[in-house]
């Protein structure tokens, strides 16, 4: 590697980001990483070190967590004359004056085939959609969300049953090996930039708690992928007469019932919606653990000839 090559800084925070923090450590042309700082997280909201910032102190690689992109931070990149930017899930928008200080223009890798799922809940809005496929973007970073253009791409197949967690961890490392396989060609001027189409891009958008509010007036492959999608957060929610529960795991069943009817026996429940039912197999009642439908079923009788409530979703 040339001198050049040893002067990027890697931008990331979350889990999602370590494939590809690890690809270009094990490859040595890392001069720091930026990452958010601690922050409270769980139900003890104890504060905590990003994973990002877990894994630069386990391999003594230089952390800068700033506060705010200000000024003074300004002053403490420069000193390190990046050769380019990398930019995975950090979670805050990086000021174009900032980007502008890479020699190279900074790049980000995206869990999408752009410019299809530009924002930022590309992974859950494919498992929610239906999509068979979707892949990973290696792009350059313009003033636009997601806008940029590609420099390469990988298609993933999308499993029936596959998850967000799933799905996200499988997408964190094809993205990994698509940065280490032209990390190198990019930094010497070999990869060509094509620009996005911008006729074909579809858009998705900032998940919030509400998104995860069951309606069974939807159809049964419809809930059975709002389960899947966001499983991480904010979870997929109904309500079983007075009770809140999490719902956690389901599979799709012919079960005739109708729209927020329940059917319970000793070990399954079931749910109806507008077209064919639902299966619940692992669900989380408020503010207790995760069980098992069987465990439910045994611990909460009183609820066993209950119906779910059925809420308009605007």
């Amino acid at each position: 590697m040339s001198k050049l090559n040893k002067q990027i800084i890697f931008w990331g925070t979350p889990q999602f980001a370590i494939p590809s923090l690890d690809s270009l450590y094990k490859l040595g042309i890392l001069a720091a990483v930026v990452t958010q700082p601690n922050r409270p997280a769980g139900r003890g909201k104890k504060i905590l070190a990003s994973p990002v910032k877990s894994y630069a102190l386990e391999n003594d690689i230089t952390i800068l967590e700033p506060d705010s992109l200000d000024t003074n931070f300004e002053v403490a990149i420069k000193k390190y004359l990046p050769a380019t930017f990398v930019i995975v899930a950090y979670g805050k928008i990086i000021p174009q004056r900032i980007l502008d200080l890479s020699e190279l223009p900074a790049i980000n890798i995206h869990p999408s085939l752009l410019p299809v799922l530009r924002g930022p809940s590309p992974i859950q809005t494919a498992v929610l959609s239906s999509f068979k496929s979707t892949g990973v973007s290696l792009m350059q970073l313009d003033k636009k969300m997601d806008h940029g253009p590609i420099l390469s791409q990988i298609k993933a197949k999308i499993g029936s049953e596959e998850d967000y967690l799933g799905l996200s961890e499988r997408l964190s490392q094809l993205g990994a090996d698509l940065l280490a396989q032209n990390i190198g060609a990019y930094l010497s001027g070999q990869l060509t930039p094509l620009a996005q189409d911008d006729s074909q891009a579809t858009y998705c958008h900032l998940i919030k708690k509400e998104d995860g509010q069951i309606d069974f007036k939807k159809t049964a492959q419809q809930i059975h992928n709002q389960v899947r999608a966001y499983n991480k957060w904010p979870g997929a929610q109904a309500t079983l007469d007075d009770l809140e529960l999490k719902i956690l795991e389901t599979k799709i069943s012919k079960i005739d019932l109708k729209p927020g009817q329940s059917s319970f026996d000793q070990k399954n429940i079931f749910v109806g919606t507008s077209l064919g039912s639902i299966q619940i197999l692992k669900l989380q009642p408020a503010g207790k653990k995760i069980m098992l439908a069987e465990e439910f079923i045994r611990g909460y009788q009183k609820y066993l000839n209950k119906n779910f409530i059925l809420k308009t979703l605007s």
